[in-house]
This record gives C-alpha cells, sequence and structure tokens, in this order.
C-alpha cells in the first residue's frame, strides 16, 4: 500500500486552512517550506505513522499558503489528507488516491514554479503524465528555422 502512495505524494506536495489558522503568509510559508523540503518532496512512508507527519507538515504549509497558490496548496493538501484516511489494504482508496495525485499535476507544477521563483526552494521536477508547460509552436513545413 505504501509504494502507490508514495508515488502519488511524490508526484505531489502541499496544505489547508482551518478557522483558527494564521493568516497567509508568504514569507513564513517560505521559511516553512525550506525547512521542510524532503517532507513535501519525498517524505519518508515506511509507517502509518510517518504519513500522519507529513499531513501535519502539509496542514502547516497550507495555513500560511499566500493566496497565490493557496487554492492549489489546497488540492495537494487533499490528496495528502485523503491518503492518509486509507484503510490498510483497500486497493480501490489507493487505486484512488493515485488517480487523485494525478489530477492534482496542474497543482503541483503551479506549486513548485511559485516557490522556485518567489522562496527559491526547488522542489521539483514535478513528475506529470502530460506536459503542463505552453507548447513551442512547429515551424511551418518547408520554411528554415535557420
Amino acid at each position: 500500500m505504501f509504494p502507490a502512495i508514495a508515488v502519488a505524494l511524490t508526484t505531489l506536495t502541499v496544505g489547508a486552512c482551518g478557522s483558527d489558522a494564521p493568516e497567509p503568509d508568504a514569507a513564513g510559508f517560505c521559511a516553512e517550506i525550506a525547512a521542510n523540503r524532503d517532507a513535501v518532496v519525498d517524505p519518508a512512508l515506511d509507517t502509518e505513522l510517518d504519513l500522519a507527519g507529513v499531513v501535519e507538515v502539509h496542514q502547516r504549509l497550507a495555513a500560511l499558503a499566500p493566496l497565490a497558490i493557496a487554492e492549489e496548496w489546497q488540492v495537494l493538501l487533499d490528496v495528502v489528507e485523503r491518503a492518509d484516511a486509507i484503510a490498510r489494504g483497500d486497493t480501490a482508496a489507493v487505486a484512488s488516491v493515485v488517480e487523485a495525485a494525478y489530477a492534482a499535476e496542474r497543482s503541483a507544477v503551479r506549486v513548485a514554479e511559485w516557490v522556485l521563483a518567489s522562496c527559491g526552494v526547488d522542489l521539483g521536477p514535478v513528475t506529470t503524465i502530460s506536459p503542463q508547460g505552453r507548447p513551442e509552436p512547429a515551424d511551418p513545413p518547408g520554411v528554415d528555422p535557420d
């Protein structure tokens, strides 16, 4: 069970806000993501307790997530929380989390881009199934690019 969840979490990363949560704080978010980069990018998931720790990190980050990426971080946190709620041996739930992780690719890419540009922390490369950037237009037939 944990290998499939690890794949889903490694592909992604990220958080949620409660009513008592701190206000969005870009500087605080950057400091927290820098301090917990490994837990976000390559979490150690040997036990269920390890996954609970990963959820806590993502929730702390969600509480601080700046508005520019708060929605995307929430998408990623939702995946992490779903993974934490899976009952041992529930292969259908594992498949559902993996599917949700793939559906969250765009959010993961957006968060990684923002974190690199705003915090100087490299979370990538973010593994995706489909390309997330703008495709380069092809040269028209018969036109020499040089």
